[in-house]
């Protein structure tokens, strides 16, 4: 029997009102009221990444087959009762296809709000969008630990749904255990189940004992450094990180596929497929109260995972990997996405925004808002936004949430060799240079004074310098403007830095004692080392970096 059909029941939490009230909302009703609704407010940022990826994946969809006007493209041959795609893009027409693409975005960019055809497209399907169906359970697997099922799927208890999450200290209890300990309503266990399938972690599944596969570790969205734009409301927000332009190919999200495994050994190759894609395979179970009591797991069969130069994902930051396994991937080296770094502020990342390292590849997300830009489409001030799971214990368990937001000129992301872009990502770089070669080298020399083996002096000055610095930057970078001077703000931030690494510097003597300034003899360079002599290298360091102060 099928029940809680997602197109109508409540299960997508949105902030909505003047005073930002939480607010459960349907499918349809969200597309239909995207530009009132400030953001997505789920459980969690990651939870509301992965369901942003399914909005955008019914966008991809629509807009790829519909023009804002809801006719259809004539280069797309679209079935007028299943409103499927009965051909493949002819590559003669992909050029003009693409552009017509650009000004669809750009049409709905002007209407500010959803036309109806997004969710006329929806009706078509409503017969997939049933949390809990004997054929067709959303994003679900039916057959999964039947008889002639081939591998071997685990039963689990509900409060696992969450992917384990800790408080931030693997000896404190799980996030929301005793919130779900007696079952989930279905719109709950509807919204993890897509987090779920994004951000299990790695222990979860079974590699099977019927027959032998490789594990796919932690699940698809946990390997991603995550990075999305944000508007003003839901709809700028969604519109803002839909590249219709790069989408000139027939897309294929979940629910138009049969749910059998073997429609999933591939990797994918269009942005609804991916954005819909099983990384895991489930199955939810629900007791005679309408609540979610367990869940049955698998791995997911396409190991797609690990594809190297996976560069249709455009919400990730990248890397440049060497040792690749050849024998599986046909090549050596390529790109794979790089996680964030969970103690580096967003902005730290920013570097890789732009080219002045060799082997950086740019997120597609921000390619996508330098084209925009570039257009003069989208002006004014935008957020960018870092979301991503970190795992301990071998990606075994969450143990920590990486949300962070950075706000700048959208004209900054710009083309030009020399342009803000690059100015911005060099003075990162040069930052943290300065910072190692100053109160990072100081606190390394107390330690050393001290005889801590640990580092406990550099790793608190470490902490504490990015934390002094980290909203003053941000302060510089949402007030920068594109006509403004660049050396002339370039030397405004390391007048800002000066300070903060000096007054750093101060402090750091403040608390020496005895022992600090009777310090100890360095055969090496035949001299004393103490705390004044290690601040006065200090000292002189600064000057070495950031030069003379006027």
């Amino acid at each position: 029997m099928s029940q809680f059909n997602l197109l109508d029941e409540k299960w997508l939490v949105v902030m909505a009102g003047e005073k930002g009230e939480a607010e459960e909302v349907s499918l349809k009703e969200l597309f239909e009221n995207a530009h009132i609704y400030k953001r997505l407010a789920g459980d969690t940022p990651t939870q509301d990444f992965a369901i942003l990826r399914l909005l955008l994946a019914v966008l991809h969809t629509v807009f790829t087959r519909f023009t804002a006007k809801g006719d259809h493209y004539e280069v797309v041959a679209v079935n007028v009762e299943t409103f499927l795609v009965e051909n493949e893009i002819d590559e003669d027409d992909v050029k003009e296809y693409r552009e017509e693409l650009y000004e669809t975005w750009k049409m709905l960019w002007g209407m500010k709000r959803f036309p109806s055809i997004v969710n006329e497209y929806l009706e078509r399907y409503r017969h997939r969008f049933n949390l809990l169906d004997e054929k067709y359970p959303f994003l679900q697997f039916p057959d999964i630990g039947e008889p002639d099922y081939p591998y071997s799927a685990t039963d689990n208890g509900i409060n696992k749904l969450n992917g384990r999450i800790l408080e931030g200290d693997p000896r404190k209890p799980r996030l929301f255990m005793s919130q779900y300990q007696n079952g989930l309503e279905y719109s709950t266990a509807a919204r993890w189940l897509l987090y779920t399938n994004g951000y299990a972690p790695s222990k979860s599944g079974n590699p099977g004992k019927k027959k032998k596969r490789d594990s796919t570790g932690v699940a698809y969205l946990g390997k991603l450094g995550g990075i999305y734009a944000s508007g003003d409301n839901l709809f700028e927000t969604l519109l803002l990180n839909l590249n219709l332009r790069e989408s000139a190919c027939v897309q294929q999200p979940i629910w138009e596929v049969e749910p059998r495994i073997e429609n999933f050994r591939e990797v994918p190759d269009n942005l609804a497929q991916l954005f819909t894609y099983p990384s895991r395979q489930l199955l939810l179970k629900a007791n005679e109260e309408n609540k979610i009591i367990e869940y049955r797991l698998d791995l997911a069969v396409s190991n797609f995972e690990y594809a190297p130069n996976l560069k249709i994902e455009p919400f990730t930051l990248w890397k440049y990997d060497e040792k690749l396994d050849i024998e599986k991937w046909k090549v050596k080296e390529g790109y794979v996405p790089k996680r964030h770094d969970p103690d580096k502020y967003f902005w730290q990342e920013m570097q890789t925004f732009s080219s002045i390292e060799e082997k950086k590849y740019k997120p597609g997300i921000v390619e996508w808002l330098t084209t925009l830009q570039g257009d003069g489409h989208v002006t004014g001030l935008i957020s960018l936004n870092a979301v991503a799971e970190n795992y301990i214990q071998k990606d075994g368990v969450v143990d920590r949430q990486i949300f962070d937001q950075i706000s700048e000129n959208i004209a900054l992301l710009d083309k030009q060799e020399n342009g803000w872009l690059t100015c911005i990502a060099e003075e990162i770089k040069n930052t943290e240079k300065i910072i190692r070669n100053t109160i990072i080298r100081f606190a390394k020399d107390i330690d050393k004074i001290r005889n801590l083996q640990n580092g406990a002096t550099e790793k608190k000055a470490k902490i504490q310098i990015f934390f002094a610095v980290d909203r003053y930057f941000r302060d510089w970078l949402i007030n920068l403007a594109p006509q403004d001077e660049k050396k002339e703000r370039t030397l405004e931030w390391k007048s800002i830095l000066r300070e903060e690494i000096a007054q750093q510097g101060y402090e750091l003597t403040q608390g020496a004692g005895s022992r600090d300034y009777l310090g100890y003899y360095d055969k090496n360079y035949g001299r004393l080392e103490n705390v004044e002599t290690a601040y006065i290298r200090f000292r002189k360091n600064i000057i070495k970096e950031l030069g003379a102060k006027e």
